[in-house]
């Protein structure tokens, strides 16, 4: 039985964006490897012949990041897998990481993340796409106003802002 999966975090819309290809391509290559499934976003298009499983969401409306954690390590634990790797972009790392361990915490743990290495090769500034259609994800600036409150922000109301 296999024992890893991977888990992708979308860093902007829509999928032909910079950011979100480099994700796919990371995500796709990894899984090949590992021969895992990947649980995803519809913003991140992994290659065909890959199992992925795909987060709830509307198009062009992706959810919160501790939504899609707790979705992931939801169906992961019913799928009996004992460890994940995390591909996010490196400035949304930070957060995807701690909302995932969050989600294991509420499901009893049983579960070990790691995050994937081959994202660090990027600067952190390539990461951010002027053609996103979110505005929080085109430039460092726009990101980290946001990212600030949010490390800020008491982690109870931060569960309820992002449930």
């Amino acid at each position: 039985m296999k024992t890893i999966c991977i888990i992708t975090f979308a860093f902007g819309v829509p999928n032909t964006i910079r950011s979100n290809r480099r994700i796919a391509q990371i995500a796709s290559k990894k899984a090949r490897e590992l021969d895992a499934p990947v649980f995803t976003q519809l913003d991140i298009r992994i290659e065909p012949g890959i199992r992925v499983i795909h987060t709830d969401e509307m198009t062009g409306h992706p959810p919160p990041t501790l939504r899609i954690a707790r979705d992931a390590v939801q169906w992961a634990k019913e799928q009996g897998f004992k460890e994940l790797l995390i591909i996010a972009a490196q400035p949304h790392l930070w957060r995807a990481l701690r909302d995932v361990r969050e989600a294991i915490r509420e499901i009893g743990g049983g579960i070990s993340i790691y995050a994937c290495q081959e994202i660090k090769q990027y600067h952190e500034d390539s990461w951010y796409c002027l053609n996103s259609t979110q505005l929080r994800t085109r430039s460092r600036k726009g990101w980290q106003s946001r990212e600030y409150v949010l490390k800020l922000l008491p982690f109870f109301i931060y569960k309820r802002v992002a449930s």
